[in-house]
Formats: C-alpha cells, structure tokens, sequence
C-alpha cells in the first residue's frame, strides 16, 4: 500500500509539473493563435472588399458585349464569399480543404479573362487558406497555376512584356500567402498538440484522484482489520471475564452473598471497559465525510469531534497557514490523528489531548500529547516507542510510520515526562510546488 502512495505522489508531482509548463505554454501560443486567426480573418474582409470594388469597376466600364464577362466577376465573388462562410463553419479536415481548393479554381477566372488587377489581395488570403487545409505542396501549386495562367493569356493577346511582369509579381505576392499560410498552420498545430497535451493533464489528474480515493478505502479497510483483531483478543478477554464472574456468582450466591456481589461488580466494570474500547474503535474507524469537512484542518476537527462523545477534551490547534496540504499528506496526517487519539484513550486513559498542526522548516509537523492518567504512568516506558526498553511498535504505529517515512517524513511517538506525544512530520510539496512556481513566474516575468 505505501509502494501505492509513493507511486500516486510522484505521478501527481509530473502531473502538476506538466500543469504548470502547460499554462504557460499554452497561453503563449494561444495568444499567437488568436492573432493570427484575427489578421487572417481581416485579411478575408478587406480582400473580400477589394474584390468587389474591382468588379463593380470592371462592370461600370464594360461595354455591351463585354458584359457576360464582366458579370462573371461579381458572381465568383458571392460565391467565394459564400464558401468561406462554408469553411469557417466546417471542422478541421476535408472539408475546408474542398472548400479552398474550389476557391482556387473560381479565383483562376479573372486571371483567364486578364483581369487580375485588384483581385491579388483575394488570390493571397485564398493562398494561406489553401496552405492551412491542404498543404504547402497544394500552395505551391496553386502559386504556379494561378501565375501562369495569367501570365499565358496575357501573352497570347501579344502583351508578352506585360505577361512576363504580371507573371512575377503575382507569383511573388502569392508566396507571401504562402507564409502566412504555413505560419498559420503552424500556429494550428502548435495548439492541437496543446489540446492533445491538456487532455493527458486531466485523464493524469483524474487517474491521481481516483488512486488518492483508493489509498483512502484501502488505508481504512487496514485499519478495520487491525481493529478485528484486536477487538478479538481484547473483548473476548473481557467477555470471558464477564462470564466467569457471572458464573462464579450464581454459584456463591446463596452460600456467600458477599463474594457473589464483588464478582458481579468485578464484571459490571469488565462491561463498561469492553463498551469503551468499542466506542473508542468505532470513533477511531469513523470515516470523515462531507463537503468542506473532508479536507485539510476541518477533517482534524470533526475527527476530534467524533472523540469528545468519550468524554475526552480535545483541542485543536491550526498554526499551518500559507499553502494547503496535499490530497495524500492529508489521508496520513488524517490516520496519524486517529492513530493518536486512540492509543491515548486505550493506553493512557488520557482526558485531555492536544492536536497541533504547525509548519517546520521544509514541511508540515502534526503533533498529538495527551496527559498520561496517573494510574497508568507506572506502565508506560519513558523510551520511545520502538527503541530499547520503550514500548513495541504496534500494527498501528508500524503501518503509519511506512506511509510516513514513504513520504520522506519522520514518525515519533513516546513519552515526554507525564505526557506521551506522537509527532509526524511530512514534507509538504504543495508549499514547494507552489515555491517553484513562484520563482519560475519571477525569471519569466508572468
């Protein structure tokens, strides 16, 4: 189980490092993306714009026979505007790529009929579009083909010299289009794999939570077996007890009344004894639930309310402030709290226990005293737990000291005068997460 814990806090480690990098590299080049899509959807308007003025130019001066060519004009316009309409409604894929292939070949009418004039500014968006859902290989085609075409008709109309210039320049210019369609489709993959990237972070995330929820069940379910078993060995004493005693009365009760009578109190105090380990292992198994109750500080206190029906005063101290605890700090120091005051009801007969959580240089330290009951003192060790002549480490103490020192925390438990204290201290990564991040904000400047 504590090889489970290591594992999800190293996982939940790279997964907030990945977070981090994540947002700050997402943010920059979703700020690069929204620009550039912004531009190229001006670049649409106004090209869209020039166009139809340079038709509405075309058709006032046309003569009469001159006019169906001149209507065709504003009629590849509307329909080019129309299929970018088309296109920015369509997902990625095919079918933007038909839509700006098609766009294309409309495009190629004006340079049929020679009149490219104020038509470059549509040709160079129609490029970058045609490289951000094809490819740079169909841009360069269609650069060469819309160039050439123009230049050809041109040439068969005996303007070789003008052919040759309007030739270049359009090729020229439509390489521009080229450029910014391949930055763009740059730009287009730079976030899909951001998107791919944020996808991982939550199925990462969502895989750390639910391992954090099993440590939880599992931790639990440890803890109810470690209490069969001792309820086993430590309420069937009792019980035995109660029942010899019982026996033992109804045997003496008419011979001596005096006898019968102690050993009937002897197993009246063995019922309450066993009723308040029963309590105390209910309490101590009491799974904390709710809302705002389930983490950090406020699952301390209703832990520590669960106790106080003993009649135990429990106190709670919160001297943490700063950042907050991580999920699977919280599940141990949550088992260190009950680990505690259990052992302080069953073995100290403590009334009265203090909890303290505090930050220490490097981590977080939770720290459990109760007052040692007088007529216990004489059997608690003044060694600590574990060490020579102290007391032995027990399913409880043994099983939290492995989660903790899995960790990298450090576990005491023992006696302090007539106190006896358990002490965990764990690192606390949250606060150091949130150290880097801080840094790394101050050399980036975000």
């Amino acid at each position: 189980m504590t090889t489970v814990m290591g594992r999800d806090y190293r996982r939940s480690s790279r997964v907030s490092a990945m977070d981090t990098t994540m947002s700050w590299s997402l943010g920059t080049h979703a700020d690069s993306h929204y620009a550039g899509r912004t531009m190229l959807a001006v670049l649409q308007v106004l090209a869209f714009l020039s166009y139809i003025a340079f038709a509405a130019t075309i058709l006032a001066v046309a003569e009469q026979r001159e006019l169906p060519l001149a209507l065709l004009l504003p009629t590849v316009g509307v329909l080019v505007g129309v299929l970018w309409v088309v296109r920015h409604r369509l997902p990625v894929g095919r079918g933007r790529a038909v839509c700006s292939v098609v766009v294309l070949f409309l495009l190629l009418v004006p340079a049929v009929i020679g009149q490219l004039g104020f038509n470059v500014p549509f040709l160079l968006v129609a490029q970058a579009l045609l490289v951000i859902d094809v490819g740079v290989w169909a841009g360069l085609l269609g650069n060469a083909l819309v160039a050439t075409t123009g230049m050809v008709v041109l040439m068969s109309r005996g303007q070789v010299e003008d052919g040759l210039v309007n030739g270049v320049l359009v090729f020229i210019l439509m390489t521009v289009g080229t450029a910014l369609g391949l930055l763009m489709r740059r730009y287009e993959a730079v976030v899909a794999d951001q998107q791919v990237m944020i996808a991982e972070r939550d199925a990462a995330l969502a895989q750390v939570e639910r391992q954090v929820a099993l440590e939880k069940e599992l931790v639990l379910a440890k803890e109810r077996a470690r209490a069969a078993h001792e309820l086993h060995d430590g309420l069937g004493h009792r019980l035995t007890q109660i029942g010899m005693s019982l026996e033992f009365a109804s045997r003496v009760r008419e011979t001596d009344a005096d006898a019968a009578w102690a050993e009937i109190v002897v197993a009246q105090r063995a019922t309450r004894e066993a009723v308040g380990e029963m309590r105390t292992w209910v309490r101590a198994l009491s799974p904390v639930t709710g809302g705002a109750e389930s983490r950090g500080v406020a699952a301390l206190e209703a832990i520590a309310a669960s106790f106080r029906g003993t009649g135990v005063r429990v106190e709670v101290e919160n001297l943490l402030g700063g950042p907050a605890l991580g999920q699977i700090e919280e599940v141990v120091l949550h088992r260190a709290v009950q680990e505690g005051l259990t052992n302080a009801l069953r073995h100290s007969h403590a009334r009265d226990v203090t909890i303290t959580l505090a930050m220490v240089e490097g981590g977080v330290n939770l720290l459990v005293v109760n007052r040692i009951s007088p007529e216990c003192r004489e059997e608690v060790p003044h060694a600590p737990v574990g060490e020579s002549g102290g007391p032995t480490v027990g399913f409880g103490i043994g099983g939290l000291r492995e989660r903790v020192e899995e960790l990298g925390g450090l576990l005491r438990a023992g006696r302090e005068g007539d106190d006896f204290a358990l002490s965990v201290v764990l690192p606390n990564h949250v606060a150091m997460e949130q150290c880097v991040d801080a840094r790394s904000g101050g050399e980036t400047g975000v």
